[in-house]
Protein backbone atom coordinates (compact mmCIF):
# COMPACT_ATOMS: atom_id res chain seq x y z
CA UNK A 1 0.00 0.00 0.00
CA UNK A 2 2.90 2.36 0.70
CA UNK A 3 4.06 2.21 -2.95
CA UNK A 4 0.51 2.92 -4.14
CA UNK A 5 0.22 5.95 -1.83
CA UNK A 6 3.58 7.33 -3.07
CA UNK A 7 2.39 6.81 -6.65
CA UNK A 8 -0.86 8.70 -6.01
CA UNK A 9 0.96 11.61 -4.34
CA UNK A 10 3.44 11.78 -7.21
CA UNK A 11 0.71 11.81 -9.85
CA UNK A 12 -1.33 14.39 -7.94
CA UNK A 13 1.75 16.64 -7.86
CA UNK A 14 2.14 16.29 -11.63
CA UNK A 15 -1.53 17.18 -12.18
CA UNK A 16 -1.14 20.37 -10.12
CA UNK A 17 2.05 21.29 -12.00
CA UNK A 18 0.29 20.71 -15.33
CA UNK A 19 -2.54 23.03 -14.40
CA UNK A 20 -0.20 25.72 -13.05
CA UNK A 21 2.03 25.63 -16.13
CA UNK A 22 -0.83 25.82 -18.62
CA UNK A 23 0.34 22.74 -20.53
CA UNK A 24 -3.24 21.72 -21.17
CA UNK A 25 -3.98 24.81 -23.30
CA UNK A 26 -7.24 24.92 -25.24
CA UNK A 27 -5.55 25.55 -28.60
CA UNK A 28 -3.27 22.53 -28.62
CA UNK A 29 -3.83 18.81 -28.94
CA UNK A 30 -1.17 16.14 -28.47
CA UNK A 31 -0.67 13.05 -30.61
CA UNK A 32 1.55 9.98 -30.24
CA UNK A 33 3.86 8.94 -33.07
CA UNK A 34 5.21 5.44 -32.42
CA UNK A 35 8.79 4.87 -33.55
CA UNK A 36 9.22 1.35 -32.18
CA UNK A 37 7.01 -1.31 -30.61
CA UNK A 38 7.48 -4.96 -29.70
CA UNK A 39 6.08 -7.51 -27.26
CA UNK A 40 6.54 -11.06 -26.06
CA UNK A 41 4.06 -13.61 -24.82
CA UNK A 42 4.05 -16.97 -23.01
CA UNK A 43 2.67 -19.16 -25.81
CA UNK A 44 0.60 -21.33 -25.78
CA UNK A 45 -0.73 -20.29 -22.35
CA UNK A 46 -1.02 -16.58 -23.05
CA UNK A 47 -1.09 -15.31 -26.65
CA UNK A 48 -1.02 -11.62 -27.59
CA UNK A 49 -1.28 -10.15 -31.09
CA UNK A 50 -0.96 -6.37 -31.30
CA UNK A 51 -1.15 -3.86 -34.14
CA UNK A 52 -0.21 -0.17 -34.10
CA UNK A 53 -1.70 2.41 -36.47
CA UNK A 54 -0.15 5.63 -37.73
CA UNK A 55 -2.90 7.54 -35.94
CA UNK A 56 -1.65 6.57 -32.45
CA UNK A 57 -4.00 3.62 -32.21
CA UNK A 58 -3.38 0.23 -30.63
CA UNK A 59 -5.42 -2.90 -31.28
CA UNK A 60 -4.89 -6.34 -29.76
CA UNK A 61 -6.33 -9.80 -29.38
CA UNK A 62 -5.28 -11.75 -26.29
CA UNK A 63 -6.05 -15.43 -25.81
CA UNK A 64 -5.74 -16.85 -22.29
CA UNK A 65 -5.76 -20.66 -22.34
CA UNK A 66 -5.31 -21.27 -18.59
CA UNK A 67 -6.56 -19.38 -15.56
CA UNK A 68 -4.03 -16.88 -14.20
CA UNK A 69 -4.55 -16.93 -10.43
CA UNK A 70 -2.61 -13.80 -9.47
CA UNK A 71 -1.99 -11.45 -12.43
CA UNK A 72 0.36 -8.51 -11.81
CA UNK A 73 0.73 -5.46 -14.05
CA UNK A 74 3.99 -3.53 -14.41
CA UNK A 75 4.51 -0.23 -16.26
CA UNK A 76 7.42 2.19 -16.57
CA UNK A 77 7.06 5.44 -18.56
CA UNK A 78 10.28 7.36 -19.24
CA UNK A 79 10.96 10.62 -21.03
CA UNK A 80 14.24 10.78 -22.96
CA UNK A 81 16.45 13.63 -24.08
CA UNK A 82 19.81 13.52 -25.86
CA UNK A 83 21.25 16.04 -23.39
CA UNK A 84 19.80 14.85 -20.08
CA UNK A 85 19.31 11.70 -18.06
CA UNK A 86 15.97 9.95 -18.69
CA UNK A 87 13.16 11.17 -16.46
CA UNK A 88 10.71 8.71 -14.87
CA UNK A 89 7.12 9.82 -15.48
CA UNK A 90 5.45 6.78 -13.94
CA UNK A 91 6.67 3.50 -12.44
CA UNK A 92 4.33 0.98 -10.84
CA UNK A 93 3.88 -2.72 -10.20
CA UNK A 94 0.57 -3.94 -8.76
CA UNK A 95 -1.97 -6.73 -8.86
CA UNK A 96 -4.28 -6.36 -11.84
CA UNK A 97 -7.40 -6.33 -9.66
CA UNK A 98 -5.96 -3.34 -7.70
CA UNK A 99 -5.02 -1.47 -10.87
CA UNK A 100 -8.58 -0.43 -11.69
CA UNK A 101 -9.01 1.29 -8.29
CA UNK A 102 -5.73 3.17 -8.69
CA UNK A 103 -6.60 4.25 -12.25
CA UNK A 104 -10.03 5.43 -11.11
CA UNK A 105 -8.42 7.66 -8.47
CA UNK A 106 -5.83 9.25 -10.80
CA UNK A 107 -7.30 11.88 -13.15
CA UNK A 108 -4.51 11.39 -15.71
CA UNK A 109 -5.20 7.66 -16.12
CA UNK A 110 -8.95 7.29 -15.57
CA UNK A 111 -9.92 8.42 -19.13
CA UNK A 112 -7.39 5.99 -20.63
CA UNK A 113 -8.75 3.10 -18.54
CA UNK A 114 -12.38 4.01 -19.30
CA UNK A 115 -11.61 4.27 -23.02
CA UNK A 116 -9.79 0.92 -23.02
CA UNK A 117 -12.65 -0.86 -21.25
CA UNK A 118 -15.23 0.81 -23.52
CA UNK A 119 -13.40 -0.38 -26.66
CA UNK A 120 -12.67 -3.88 -25.44
CA UNK A 121 -13.85 -6.84 -23.43
CA UNK A 122 -10.67 -6.87 -21.32
CA UNK A 123 -10.92 -7.77 -17.66
CA UNK A 124 -9.09 -6.38 -14.64
CA UNK A 125 -10.18 -9.24 -12.39
CA UNK A 126 -8.25 -11.69 -10.29
CA UNK A 127 -8.05 -14.45 -11.34
CA UNK A 128 -7.97 -13.90 -15.10
CA UNK A 129 -10.20 -16.54 -16.62
CA UNK A 130 -9.55 -18.35 -19.92
CA UNK A 131 -11.00 -16.65 -22.97
CA UNK A 132 -10.30 -14.39 -25.91
CA UNK A 133 -10.13 -10.67 -25.20
CA UNK A 134 -10.01 -8.04 -27.90
CA UNK A 135 -9.46 -4.31 -28.05
CA UNK A 136 -10.36 -2.21 -31.09
CA UNK A 137 -8.28 0.66 -32.37
CA UNK A 138 -7.85 2.33 -28.97
CA UNK A 139 -6.55 5.88 -29.00
CA UNK A 140 -5.66 8.25 -26.22
CA UNK A 141 -7.59 11.50 -26.46
CA UNK A 142 -5.39 14.29 -27.86
CA UNK A 143 -6.57 16.43 -24.93
CA UNK A 144 -5.45 13.94 -22.26
CA UNK A 145 -3.15 15.79 -19.82
CA UNK A 146 -0.73 12.83 -19.79
CA UNK A 147 0.20 13.59 -23.40
CA UNK A 148 0.72 17.25 -22.49
CA UNK A 149 3.07 16.10 -19.75
CA UNK A 150 5.02 13.87 -22.14
CA UNK A 151 5.26 16.57 -24.81
CA UNK A 152 8.64 18.28 -24.89
CA UNK A 153 10.26 19.44 -28.12
CA UNK A 154 13.28 17.26 -28.99
CA UNK A 155 12.26 14.64 -26.41
CA UNK A 156 10.94 11.12 -26.84
CA UNK A 157 9.32 8.65 -24.49
CA UNK A 158 9.28 4.92 -23.86
CA UNK A 159 6.75 2.66 -22.18
CA UNK A 160 7.93 -0.69 -20.86
CA UNK A 161 5.92 -3.20 -18.91
CA UNK A 162 3.80 -6.25 -19.04
CA UNK A 163 1.48 -8.66 -17.38
CA UNK A 164 3.02 -11.19 -15.03
CA UNK A 165 1.88 -14.11 -12.91
CA UNK A 166 2.81 -13.98 -9.24
CA UNK A 167 4.15 -17.38 -8.15
CA UNK A 168 4.29 -18.62 -4.58
CA UNK A 169 4.60 -16.80 -1.29
CA UNK A 170 7.87 -15.07 -2.27
CA UNK A 171 6.10 -13.12 -5.00
CA UNK A 172 8.33 -14.22 -7.89
CA UNK A 173 6.93 -12.87 -11.16
CA UNK A 174 6.72 -14.98 -14.32
CA UNK A 175 6.19 -12.95 -17.54
CA UNK A 176 2.95 -13.65 -19.41
CA UNK A 177 3.32 -10.75 -21.84
CA UNK A 178 5.87 -7.95 -21.98
CA UNK A 179 5.89 -4.88 -24.18
CA UNK A 180 8.13 -2.00 -25.15
CA UNK A 181 6.97 1.05 -27.08
CA UNK A 182 8.91 4.16 -27.98
CA UNK A 183 7.72 7.29 -29.62
CA UNK A 184 7.31 10.98 -29.64
CA UNK A 185 4.45 13.26 -28.67
CA UNK A 186 3.73 16.05 -31.14
CA UNK A 187 1.64 19.16 -30.59
CA UNK A 188 -0.82 20.35 -33.23
CA UNK A 189 -3.84 22.59 -33.36
CA UNK A 190 -6.99 20.80 -32.36
CA UNK A 191 -9.29 19.76 -35.19
CA UNK A 192 -13.05 20.17 -35.21
CA UNK A 193 -13.54 16.60 -33.91
CA UNK A 194 -11.16 16.86 -30.93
Amino acid sequence: MRATWRTLVSIATWVVLLQLSGIGSKESCYYILFTHANWTDDRPRFIVNMTFSNQSGIASVTTINEEIASPVSRILILQHSAKEKSRTIYNATMKLCDLQNVMNSVPLFKPVKDNMLKQSNYSMSCPLVPGTYSMGNMKISPKNPLLGLLYQPKHSFSVKGGLFEELGAKGRLKPLSTYFMAGKVVRRSCGANE
